[in-house]
């Protein structure tokens, strides 16, 4: 659906004269435009045109070229020297796929099945050219007269607080559930998101359906979806791409083989079905290369590779929960159960999110003090600390009670907080000491709180306590003044 230009549109782009609004997100605007000979286009201007976001859609825009135009709406131009970069695509005539659904229900027969076929072999286009699309959903597939055409890549999707848009994160009922538990998207998430996006043309809903964002998430993470109405044929295929477990998902170009195929069997989604593809990524435990934080690897031969490795699970949090902004409808999600990872930038020892430094700065008051190597508490933040510490996340008015009890030459502390759902508590373990700051890291504990990173600052008579969600998203901050029982 076409809505009109508001006063704040611009006429023209590049020569193309904007004739309405296609749709709003978290990375900018789509339009229907057309060009100087009258022909439909659609141009997306992106919101922001920092140094990396121009960058990255260079980047983005050369591995698109490889892409084949059967699958995707072909790029026709772009500027990424202008204010603000936008990229000319060709305009696919007809609905999304969630229009489609929304307007008659559900596809059946060889509605379902072309769809099926026709977005699997996108999907294996997409990722043999290099690209993780990272945001597949039912909205991102347009279903032209010539089939269905995948579109929305991840255009100069920014690292840190843009990357919550709809982008990177992606759209809560289609995210993967390592995504959720803090690890970049990577081929094997596009393949869970192609699922869930298969089971709503089927079914009308999301295999993942739930009242509230955190209840979708939960169900991410930790529930097996009903594929019951799904045709048989289909149903062990499309639930071996929604094993939580990404090792066990089926590669984009397998899933298309076994579709096109039928001597070809699919598998079940379990431990003892891994290996039965050719190429399957090594079991869970063993060793594996990571993707880089990007949207590109090297080619499909990387696949078996470059799959993540399943994370530990963490563990449920109440009122203290991460934040996803969903692009579209800039709301607000709280994201719960994440479990630390432990390379690179999401080090324990990075600086706390007040001051938003980058990763291998402190801020003050530790900013000219220097590491110890003797990783264990002085008699100067010796004692029973306790008080209240207030959250970033806009749902919890209540904030929370910690306390920490430090132990002159220990190297771990007890921890406790009493928040609005209960009690939790844990040991943390000392990561860095300067003269000021004891940096500490919270892995799982008992009563379900988030993961993350706590830092103590010496002030006076008082600690300043600051914990935030990383290794992780890094969205919520809960910070507060500790008194010395």
């Amino acid at each position: 659906m076409v809505s009109p230009l508001t006063p704040d549109d611009p006429a023209t782009l590049g020569g193309f004269r904007l004739a309405g609004r296609l749709g709003e997100g978290g990375q900018g605007v789509v339009y229907l435009a057309h060009s100087p000979a009258g022909e439909p286009v659609a141009i997306k201007l992106l919101s922001t045109g920092d140094k990396e976001t121009r960058a990255r859609l260079a980047r983005e825009l050369d591995a698109l070229e490889s892409i084949a135009s059967f699958c995707t709406a072909r790029v026709l131009a772009a500027s990424i020297d202008g204010p603000r970069p936008y990229v000319v695509s060709e305009f696919v005539d007809g609905p999304s796929l969630a229009e489609r659904v929304a307007e008659r229900g559900p596809l059946s027969g060889g509605e379902l099945e072309r769809l099926v076929v026709g977005t699997a072999t996108a999907l294996a286009a997409i990722h043999a050219a290099g690209i993780v699309h990272r945001d597949f959903k039912p909205a991102n597939v347009l279903l032209g007269p010539d089939g269905p055409r995948v579109v929305d890549f991840g255009i100069a999707r920014a690292e840190g607080a843009a990357t919550m848009t709809s982008g990177v994160i992606g759209t809560p009922a289609y995210l993967a559930p390592e995504q959720i538990n803090g690890t970049p998207a990577a081929p094997a998430s596009d393949v869970f998101a192609w699922a869930a996006t298969m089971v709503y043309a089927a079914t009308g809903s999301s295999p993942f359906q739930a009242g509230t964002v955190p209840a979708v998430l939960h169900r991410v993470l930790h529930t097996e979806p009903d594929l019951a109405p799904l045709p048989p044929r289909l149903r062990g295929l499309i639930g071996s791409c929604l094993a939580k477990n990404p090792s066990w998902r089926p590669t984009a170009q397998q899933l298309m083989v076994s579709l096109v195929n039928p001597n070809v069997a699919p598998p079940s989604a379990s431990p003892a079905a891994h290996g039965a593809w050719p190429g399957s990524p090594s079991p869970p435990g063993a060793a594996t290369a990571r993707l880089p934080d990007h949207d590109f690897y090297t080619g499909p031969q990387e696949m078996a590779a470059t799959t993540p490795a399943w994370p530990g699970r963490g563990v449920l949090v109440g009122a203290v929960t991460a934040v996803i902004v969903l692009g579209a409808a800039g709301a607000m999600a709280y994201l719960l159960n994440r479990a630390p990872a432990t390379e690179g930038d999401r080090s324990p020892s990075a600086a706390p999110p007040a001051t938003r430094s980058s990763p291998d700065r402190e801020p003050s008051p530790a900013t000219e003090e220097t590491a110890s190597a003797d990783l264990r508490i002085p008699a100067a933040f010796d004692g029973d600390w306790s008080g209240h510490t207030s959250s970033t996340n806009p749902n919890d008015s209540y904030g929370a009670h910690n306390t920490v009890e430090l132990v002159t030459g220990d190297s771990a502390a007890s921890w406790t907080e009493e928040n609005i759902d209960g009690e939790c508590e844990g040991t943390i373990i000392l990561s860095r000491v300067q003269r000021t700051r004891l940096t500490f890291s919270l892995g799982e504990n008992e009563g379900g709180c988030v993961p993350g990173t706590i830092w103590l600052d010496l002030q006076g008579d008082r600690l300043t306590y600051t914990w935030r969600d990383v290794p992780g998203p890094g969205l919520v901050t809960q910070t507060g003044a500790l008194s010395k029982n």
